[in-house]
């Protein structure tokens, strides 16, 4: 069952595939998801069938075709089955999948950007709002905890590799996602992405040219593809 406090909401998770590849990859994006608790990993079907009926969850990964029974059937045998987000290599389902009401169909191979948008889709089916009431926080992973960040206290973040860095005044968090997600879940009139390696916070800016950007303690250059978007927010 979800989860809620003050400050998270935790969303419980299990995933169903006969291929141990493809759970270890589902694995390591909701490792990069601070708000996603993936509880179990089954590559049999019949487990994943008892841990359902014993365990309150709230969503499931679950592959389409699998030997003995498939992943329709699976959902077909209990009647309150959690929400689900299908997983398969076979495109010829995918009708089937949102007749039985799937929050998303992923094809395989998907990416973590395909998989963050089947996710923020479950988001919004199970009504979830992830920061608190005022909207003044996030939620991030960073090592083997999840951390409260204030928008307030952001200066910028920064691309590292598969890594990205939140710079704060006087400290930083290292978390495992990508610039496009992590902006996904900032407030628009507060942060931009200015440059492929960088999202500013629109308060921490000093001044500006059409080439870079001086905040409070930094300089950052303004890449060629952002400044018209860059220029515009700023004149609004």
């Amino acid at each position: 069952m979800m989860e809620q406090d003050s400050k998270k909401i935790i969303i419980k998770c299990i995933a169903v595939d006969d291929e141990p590849m493809a759970l270890e990859l589902i694995k390591d994006y909701c490792n990069k998801i601070p708000f996603l608790d993936l509880n179990h990993v089954f590559t049999n079907p019949f487990d994943a069938l008892t841990h359902l009926k014993s365990d309150n969850i709230d969503l499931v990964f679950l592959d389409i075709k699998m030997p003995e029974i498939s992943g329709i059937q699976m959902k077909e045998k209990i009647k309150d089955f959690p929400a689900v987000i299908f997983t398969t290599a076979h495109s010829n389902y995918a009708v089937k999948s949102y007749n039985l009401d799937a929050i998303d169909y992923l094809l395989k191979p998907f990416d973590f950007d395909r998989f963050y948008k089947a996710i923020q889709k479950a988001k919004k089916q199970l009504n979830i709002e992830l920061n608190d009431s005022n909207g003044d926080s996030i939620l991030v992973k960073s090592e083997y905890s999840t951390i409260k960040i204030f928008l307030a206290d952001i200066d910028y973040i920064e691309a590292m590799d598969n890594y990205i860095k939140i710079h704060m005044q006087d400290k930083y968090h290292l978390t495992q996602q990508s610039l496009k997600s992590i902006l996904s879940q900032l407030p628009e009139k507060q942060f931009l992405r200015i440059h492929k390696s960088y999202i500013i916070s629109l308060t921490k800016i000093n001044h500006f040219s059409h080439k870079e950007v001086n905040l409070e303690n930094v300089t950052l250059p303004i890449g060629r593809t952002y400044l018209k978007g860059f220029l515009e927010k700023i004149n609004s």
